[in-house]
């Protein structure tokens, strides 16, 4: 088993997120703004964007309203962004983080920021340099815990400096 995550592992940290200069130059109707950001994510999130999944993102306020039935390159950023966040925190303080980092830096910058992030990080993950899995003797249970444990941490403090932030 240790051989077939190793695999998976190698191939996983190979996946990258698109840059801003990636998207298509041109307006998109709501079924190609699904089909590209399912394509862009499939290798990332287990649940396929729906079209009522995006009007409820803007709804919310979470993503710019469509000009004419058309979405821009900004929603295209924001659907990723939202897609891959909205797994571990409410859509509430998704909304907030994409505001404040927006209020610093244009949408362009913060998002190539986001997607050079992750993909630098994810590149960077193998079994040998993560300090998590130093200890790793094959038990997968015991990996799992330790990834799951750093997800709940790290979850609760960029929460709070999120709420920091609009103080």
């Amino acid at each position: 088993m240790h051989d077939d995550f190793e695999k998976w592992l190698t191939a996983f940290s190979n996946k990258k997120l698109p840059q801003w200069n990636e998207f298509p130059d041109f307006d998109l109707y709501m079924d190609q703004l699904v089909n590209l950001g399912n394509r862009y994510l499939e290798d990332f999130i287990e649940t396929k964007i729906t079209a009522s999944m995006i009007n409820s993102y803007v709804k919310k306020g979470l993503m710019e309203r469509p000009n004419k039935k058309k979405y821009t390159i900004t929603n295209v950023a924001e659907l990723v962004v939202i897609s891959l966040f909205k797994s571990i925190y409410p859509l509430e303080i998704i909304r907030s983080g994409i505001k404040q980092s927006i209020k610093s830096s244009s949408i362009a910058d913060s998002y190539d920021y986001f997607a050079s992030l992750f993909n630098q990080t994810l590149s960077n993950f193998d079994l040998n340099s993560l300090s998590q899995v130093d200890s790793f003797d094959g038990n997968i249970i015991r990996l799992t815990e330790k990834f799951a444990v750093h997800a709940i941490i790290y979850k609760m403090i960029s929460e709070k400096l999120i709420d920091l932030q609009k103080k």
